[in-house]
């Protein structure tokens, strides 16, 4: 609980998105490595890698940092782009700029994830929702979470959930008591699911 309570009070004023295929994923990480010291220079304080569940070479991975502008500049880089390529990324990637909320996950060691994508008619109203759910949350198994808004729609929300299984977490979103929650506190639409299996955290 410690851990948690230190991570939220340090949380990142902006944090990026980045999904993309790889051709192969060990190559495309030694490289993801060599680069840290350009993420440092951009600012960046924080780099988490999940890999899809159904496709171990499909990559989400998050970088957050103090300010949304060093950020935009690094990925708009010629440097990167060169980098990506040589590092067997394929196709270009899905980019979704976010502002961190809250910042509760378990980062001592590698954890099954969820990362749920939704649009809420009051994010106001679903937070509530949501801290109420926590209970349920627990008791399926889940022992972390992170939550950011769309930095160009804020009513579109991005909760990442942690758990000791992707099994877990597929029980948890399968239930009918999430689906009846969900409504309750005014998700818009059909959720957006993608399971993960999420590596340490690093920079």
């Amino acid at each position: 609980m410690q851990t948690q309570t230190n991570t939220q009070k340090q949380l990142p004023k902006a944090a990026v998105v980045i999904t993309h295929d790889v051709t192969d994923y060990d190559t495309w990480k030694a490289a993801f490595d060599a680069h840290a010291p350009a993420r440092r220079n951009a600012g960046i304080i924080a780099a988490h890698i999940n890999r899809h569940a159904d496709d171990p070479n499909r990559l989400s991975v998050y970088l957050a940092g103090a300010d949304a502008g060093p950020i935009e500049a690094f990925l708009s880089s010629p440097a990167l782009a060169t980098a990506m390529r040589e590092a067997g990324v394929k196709g270009p990637p899905r980019i979704a700029m976010v502002t961190p909320v809250e910042d509760l996950t378990n980062k001592e060691r590698a954890l099954a994830g969820l990362i749920v994508r939704h649009e809420v008619s009051d994010f106001a109203q679903w937070k509530a929702a949501f801290d109420a759910h926590a209970q349920a949350r627990a008791k399926a198994g889940i022992c972390g979470h992170a939550m950011n808004r769309s930095a160009q729609n804020p009513n579109v929300v991005v909760v990442y959930l942690q758990a000791e299984s992707i099994d877990s977490l597929r029980g948890f979103a399968t239930s009918p008591e999430l689906k009846q929650a969900m409504q309750s506190a005014g998700v818009v639409g059909a959720p957006d699911l993608t399971f993960v299996s999420g590596s340490e955290w690093g920079s």
